[in-house]
């Protein structure tokens, strides 16, 4: 009897306290928040024009399509249109008559062109004052397997602590009004995040899981290594709070950046790091 009375309601709080970190009740989003609004204007007179402005301070390619047989075989062959951050530029299509509302643009992130300049890391992505586990490293189980991901790292912070820039840079996305969380790989466009471009190593580095409302920065916004970016959250693909950080850079494939292993973050060896172990300053 005794057991009964002690033992059961303890073992249902624990697992009424499993299901709540594991089991997520939230919709997932209707609609996807863009990360990038790209300055795109059409306009007809005697010939057609484009005008394309690149909004960030990050290089970015342009995918031009044309319903148009003859535009769409010359905008593929001189695909992509790449513009250097904050660059613009106008083309003009003679002789094809109006095209407005014919052309589609599609982008991606960085030059694959530019050669990576440097895989050292300045600061762990926190304040100087705090620590943290590393919860996962680079190609590791269950989820930094992937050429998105492979060279992640995962930290333990909690929901409201503060991220701090890695490197240099400027800042090239920022979305965090996402709610919810959710196990499903539906949820994983639904996290927020901030992601920095360094124009001397030409490195991304992306910080995820973001707090709702948790930026601390800005569109354009250029941050030193050290300087609060963000507040730690729960959104997106997890189970649980945490930071997940990413390193990336401009690739050729679908998804235009792919994760890239980095030998240094703050003083520590990339090489040398450890499951679970600490990681100050």
């Amino acid at each position: 009897m005794n057991f009964k009375k002690k033992v059961l309601p303890l073992g249902l709080l624990l697992l009424l306290y499993f299901l709540s970190k594991t089991c997520s009740l939230h919709p997932i989003p209707k609609e996807r928040i863009s990360a990038l609004t790209i300055d795109y204007k059409e306009s007809y007179d005697q010939h057609f024009q484009i005008s394309i402005k690149n909004p960030v301070a990050c290089p970015m390619r342009f995918f031009l399509t044309c319903e148009d047989k003859a535009v769409n075989e010359l905008f593929t062959a001189n695909a992509p249109l790449t513009l250097s951050g904050n660059a613009d530029t106008i083309i003009t299509i003679k002789d094809k008559g109006d095209l407005s509302g014919k052309v589609n643009v599609q982008v991606k992130w960085g030059d694959p062109q530019l050669p990576i300049r440097s895989t050292v890391l300045a600061s762990l992505p926190y304040p100087q004052t705090d620590r943290y586990k590393l919860l996962q490293g680079n190609n590791s189980n269950p989820t930094h397997n992937t050429p998105r991901s492979r060279y992640a790292f995962d930290f333990t912070m909690g929901i409201g602590d503060t991220i701090a820039a890695a490197q240099d840079g400027y800042v090239v996305v920022v979305v965090d009004r996402y709610t919810g969380w959710g196990m499903s790989d539906k949820w994983a466009p639904f996290g927020n995040q901030v992601m920095i471009y360094d124009t001397l190593s030409r490195l991304f580095t992306m910080y995820g899981h973001l707090d709702t409302d948790g930026s601390l920065v800005k569109l354009g916004d250029y941050v030193r290594a050290g300087d609060p970016i963000a507040l730690s959250g729960k959104t997106g693909q997890t189970t649980e709070e945490h930071l997940h950080f990413n390193v990336l850079r401009a690739d050729d494939g679908k998804s235009g950046l792919i994760s890239h292993p980095v030998d240094s973050i703050g003083k520590y060896k990339v090489k040398g790091l450890k499951r679970y172990q600490w990681m100050e300053h």
